[in-house]
C-alpha cells in the first residue's frame, strides 16, 4: 500500500498552483508543438522532397523508438521523484526540435523524430503521472488534462496557418517549438516536487523485485480492463478524423476549406463536452457515464456514414466527438486508481497497447482500399462496441450515493 509522508499529504490537499499549472501546460504544449510538425508535414515534404512512404516512416520510427524506451522510463520513475526525468525529457524535446529545424536530409529528420517521441513520453507522460500522484480527484484531473490537450489540438493548425501567412517555414516553426519547451524548462527548474514515501519500493533491490511488480500488474484483470478501454479511445480520435476528412472529400465532394471548418466544429464540440464532464463528475462518477458515451459515439458514426450532405455529416462528427471525447480521461483515471502511487507502472502497462496504435491507421487504410472508405470508418465503429463489452457491470445499491 502506498504511504505518503506529511509533506506529500499536504501537497495532495493544496498543491502549489504554479507546479500544477506547469505540469498541466505540458499537455497543451505537447499537442501544439507536435502538431506543428504534423500539420506542417506538407511543408517538410516539399522542402526535403520526401516520398509518401518516407513521410509516414518518420512517425513509425518515432513510435517504435518510444515503444523501446518509454516502458523503462515509466517503471524507473516510480522509484524516485519524477522531476528529473521530466526535465531531461523537456531538454531532449528542445534538442529534437532544434535538430529537426536544422536537418538538411531525411536521415537527420528521422533521427530527430526518434528522439522526439520518447522525450515526449518522458516530459509529458510523466508530467501527467506526477499530477495523478498528487491528486485526490483522478477523474477531474484527467478530464482537465484532456481539455488542455484539446486546446493544443485547436491551436496547432492555427499556428501553422499564421506562420505561413507571415512567411515562416517549417524550420522556423520547429525553432518556435524548441523555444516553448525551453521556456517550460526554465519555469519548472526552480520548483520542488512532493516526496512520496512508497512502501516496498525505495528499499527494494533494483531490478528483480521490479519484474515481480510488473508480472503482478499484468495479472491484474481490472487494470488490464481499464487500460484496454482507454486504448479504444484511439479508434475515434485522430485516425477517425483523418479518414472522415477523406470521406467528406471523396464521397460527398466537400472542399478542403469546408472540411477544415467541419473538423474544427467537431473538435470544439468535444471540448465543450469535456468541460461539461468536468462539472458533471462533481455529482456522478465518470465511469457510470461510459455506456452512454459509447452509445452516443456509435450513433454519431452511423449518422456520419448515412449523411446525404456535408451538414448532416458535420452533425454526425459532432455527435461522435460528444460521445467519444470523455473515454480516455475517465478510463485512464480508473486505471491509475487501481494502483495508487504506481502511476509509472500503470503507464508502462498501457504501453503494451502501442503496437495497436501503430498498426491501426494501416489496418483502416487496407480495409478502405479493399472495401471502400465506408468500410474503413465502420471498422473504427467497433471501438465503442468493444468498450461496451469490456465495461464492468454496475451493481445497484439500495443506499443513496
Amino acid at each position: 500500500m502506498t504511504q505518503l509522508d506529511p509533506h506529500a499529504a499536504g501537497f495532495r490537499v493544496s498543491a502549489p498552483r504554479l507546479l500544477r499549472a506547469t505540469l498541466a501546460a505540458t499537455a497543451l504544449l505537447d499537442e501544439l508543438t507536435t502538431g506543428l510538425l504534423v500539420v506542417g508535414l506538407p511543408l517538410v515534404r516539399d522542402t526535403l522532397h520526401l516520398s509518401y512512404d518516407q513521410a509516414g516512416f518518420l512517425f513509425t520510427a518515432g513510435a517504435l523508438s518510444s515503444l523501446l524506451l518509454e516502458p523503462g522510463i515509466n517503471l524507473a520513475s516510480d522509484r524516485a521523484s519524477k522531476r528529473l526525468p521530466i526535465l531531461v525529457g523537456m531538454l531532449c524535446l528542445v534538442a529534437a526540435f532544434l535538430l529537426a529545424a536544422s536537418a538538411p536530409s531525411f536521415a537527420l529528420l528521422l533521427l530527430a523524430c526518434g528522439v522526439l517521441f520518447p522525450a515526449n513520453g518522458a516530459a509529458v507522460g510523466l508530467a501527467q503521472a506526477a499530477l495523478v500522484d498528487a491528486s485526490t480527484a483522478l477523474g477531474r484531473t484527467m478530464t482537465r488534462w484532456t481539455i488542455m490537450s484539446g486546446i493544443g489540438d485547436l491551436l496547432a493548425p492555427l499556428a501553422v496557418g499564421a506562420g505561413v501567412a507571415l512567411g515562416l517555414g517549417w524550420r522556423e516553426l520547429c525553432l518556435g517549438a524548441a523555444a516553448l519547451w525551453l521556456a517550460a524548462v526554465l519555469v519548472l527548474v526552480p520548483q520542488r516536487f512532493p516526496r512520496f514515501a512508497r512502501a516496498n519500493v525505495e528499499d527494494e533491490p533494483a531490478w528483480q523485485p521490479l519484474w515481480a511488480v510488473v508480472r503482478s500488474a499484468l495479472r491484474n484483470r481490472e487494470l488490464l480492463r481499464w487500460v484496454a478501454i482507454s486504448l479504444l479511445a484511439t479508434t475515434l480520435d485522430e485516425v477517425y478524423l483523418a479518414f472522415a476528412a477523406l470521406y467528406l472529400h471523396d464521397r460527398l465532394g466537400v472542399s478542403q476549406e469546408v472540411i477544415g471548418v467541419v473538423i474544427a466544429l467537431a473538435l470544439g464540440t468535444g471540448l465543450l463536452a469535456l468541460v461539461a464532464l468536468d462539472r458533471l463528475q462533481l455529482r456522478v462518477a465518470g465511469r457510470r457515464l461510459l455506456p452512454w458515451m459509447a452509445l452516443t459515439a456509435l450513433a454519431g458514426v452511423v449518422v456520419f456514414l448515412l449523411a446525404p450532405n456535408a451538414l448532416v455529416a458535420a452533425l454526425g462528427l459532432a455527435v461522435t466527438a460528444l460521445g467519444a471525447i470523455g473515454w480516455y480521461p475517465v478510463a485512464k483515471a480508473a486505471a491509475y486508481a487501481i494502483l495508487p502511487g504506481r502511476s509509472g507502472l500503470v503507464r508502462a502497462v498501457a504501453m503494451l497497447g502501442a503496437p495497436f496504435e501503430i498498426a491501426l491507421p494501416g489496418a483502416v487504410g487496407l480495409i478502405a482500399a479493399r472495401f471502400g472508405l465506408g468500410a474503413g470508418i465502420g471498422f473504427l465503429a467497433l471501438g465503442p462496441l468493444v468498450m461496451l463489452l469490456l465495461l464492468p457491470r454496475q451493481r445497484r445499491s439500495s443506499r443513496p450515493a
